[in-house]
């Protein structure tokens, strides 16, 4: 009798795939947005030019959440799109994105500090400041890149689960092979293993 190793594969592939659909359909209740802008960010403009500042965001869900964009002072003031305002999301990848604030010809009255809000989360103070004349615009901190960090969960999920699918496979083909082997009858020929091939 030939045993059959094609049951327990298919459980195994089965029990995989529920595991990585489940973990990638998951959204995380418990998870909230957060807002990343590193700290010191400067931005230097000359009036008239475009300005745009950015804020990384990272949320859990499938839509990306709103996000408002803050003039600080002694009160928040929101700021509003406006003619030389506007507002831009771009997504990086799953679940992050950046959202932009745009001066389309940066006023002077536009300097100060400004921050980026979404849910409970703020990012640090962006500083904006504006000349009349001047070097292009420049930026002393920009967010655009995700820390190299962010990914290493990922791999060590991964690699993980390559490891497991590897082990259950050894374990299936030793298995299989221990069972054809305690079948076969003693000969000295080898036909009756050959028999169960």
């Amino acid at each position: 009798m030939r045993p059959d190793c094609c049951p327990i594969i298919l459980r195994v592939s089965i029990f995989v795939a529920l595991v990585l659909t489940l973990d990638a359909d998951d959204e995380h209740p418990d998870c909230e947005v957060e807002v990343k802008v590193r700290q010191n960010t400067v931005y230097e403009a000359v009036v008239g030019e475009e300005l745009r500042i950015n804020c990384t965001v990272e949320f859990c869900s499938d839509a990306p959440p709103p996000v408002s964009w803050y003039k600080c002072g002694t009160t928040d003031v929101r700021v509003s799109v406006s003619g030389h305002i506007k507002t831009e999301w771009k997504p990086l990848k799953s679940f992050v994105g950046t959202t932009f604030l745009i001066f389309l010809k940066v006023h002077r009255n536009d300097s100060g500090v400004y921050q980026c809000k979404s849910g409970g989360s703020g990012s640090h103070h962006i500083n904006v400041s504006i000349d009349s004349v001047g070097e292009p615009a420049n930026v002393t901190e920009n967010n655009d890149t995700l820390p190299e960090d962010h990914f290493w969960p990922f791999i060590f999920r991964a690699v993980g689960l390559a490891v497991f699918v590897v082990i259950i496979f050894v374990v299936c083909v030793a298995s299989c092979c221990r069972n054809i082997q305690g079948n076969a009858e003693p000969s000295h020929d080898g036909r009756a293993f050959l028999s169960y091939l």
